[in-house]
């Protein structure tokens, strides 16, 4: 790969971004994360697999990008607020103005909603390393399962003790209600990824109490490596340089080999398959037998009651707009 490297032609890698980033946000209905698009690049022999060729890539895309130039691409901004009173005019409505939106409102407050868990055993918590890839998370879990799930959470890497205790607590609130908790993990596969799932998992049980708790990394696992053919092994000598002073890397070569996989990676070249590990992995703790036969009578019952409350309130309004 080196002499690929040294003939790397960032004006054709630049297009060919652009061209992969449009394609990929008009199937996935999302932008991919530079990282994201890295890995895309890397899958179809652009670039190597190296740092030197991510930072390059990075500082080519953001030049472009000052330069005025568009890519679908994902950022992740900062926080930031305006605390300055935003000036706004007093509007005049009119009658049918005024009456279309207390209609609208009457129809939302005679809603009645059922959460289908309500009925299960069992509640769902996803946990995620990586913070980029939230809104893609969130967007599949909405978009594979529409029951949703307890929580999705971002860890940001080693999670902090706070953020454990108040996930402890949300477990044994669980397990209070009468239901068992189900801890779902997204993290990379390397030496950091691997050791922040083990610790993850260790206080977890530590703190929450609950002995038969249910953790499961569900990506990146090593089989979903070969299985999909994602790249693993780092190209340079810089990187492996760097793996090597993770005080882990020692502990996970052994075990592993020399290996290295993002989350990102799996996301961003195998999407589909993504949303069907992640739609498999929430399945299999949603018992549709028990949703047949007391969830969707229950429904059926709010749907007849929303329409009945409905019906009063609308009248109630037209009286009051004859009087």
């Amino acid at each position: 790969m080196s002499s690929q490297k040294s003939r790397t032609n960032w004006e054709s890698v630049l297009k060919i971004a652009i061209e992969e980033a449009k394609n990929y946000y008009l199937q996935n209905k999302i932008e991919p994360t530079l990282r994201g698009l890295f890995y895309i690049l890397i899958s179809k022999n652009v670039i190597p697999n190296t740092r030197s060729a991510y930072n390059t890539l990075s500082k080519v895309i953001a030049e472009y990008r000052y330069q005025g130039g568009k890519i679908h691409l994902r950022d992740l901004t900062r926080p930031h607020w305006y605390l300055e009173k935003e000036e706004k005019e007093a509007v005049e409505l009119s009658e049918e103005e005024i009456k279309k939106i207390i209609e609208n409102y009457i129809q939302n407050a005679s809603s009645y909603t059922i959460n289908e868990w309500d009925d299960q055993p069992k509640r769902v918590i996803v946990v995620l390393e990586k913070e980029a890839q939230f809104d893609f998370v969130k967007q599949t879990i909405q978009e594979v399962f529409p029951f949703g799930v307890y929580k999705l959470i971002c860890s940001r890497g080693f999670d902090s003790a706070t953020d454990i205790i108040i996930l402890a607590k949300e477990i044994l609130k669980i397990k209070k209600e009468g239901k068992n908790a189900v801890v779902l993990v997204l993290s990379d596969f390397d030496p950091s990824g691997e050791e922040i799932f083990i610790d993850f998992k260790n206080r977890l049980f530590r703190l929450s109490t609950v002995p038969n708790l249910d953790i499961e990394k569900v990506a990146i696992t090593k089989e979903q490596i070969f299985q999909f053919n994602l790249p693993y092994a780092p190209e340079s000598e810089e990187e492996i340089k760097k793996l090597k002073r993770d005080p882990r890397y020692d502990r996970f070569v052994a075990q592993h080999g020399l290996m290295r996989v993002e989350l990102d990676a799996l996301v961003s070249l195998r999407p589909n398959e993504f949303k069907q590990i992640i739609k498999q992995a929430i399945e299999k703790h949603f018992d549709y037998e028990i949703y047949k036969s007391k969830t969707l009578p229950r429904i059926e019952e709010a749907k007849k009651k929303s329409e009945e409350i409905a019906k009063k309130n609308l009248e109630k309004l037209n009286k009051i707009f004859k009087s």
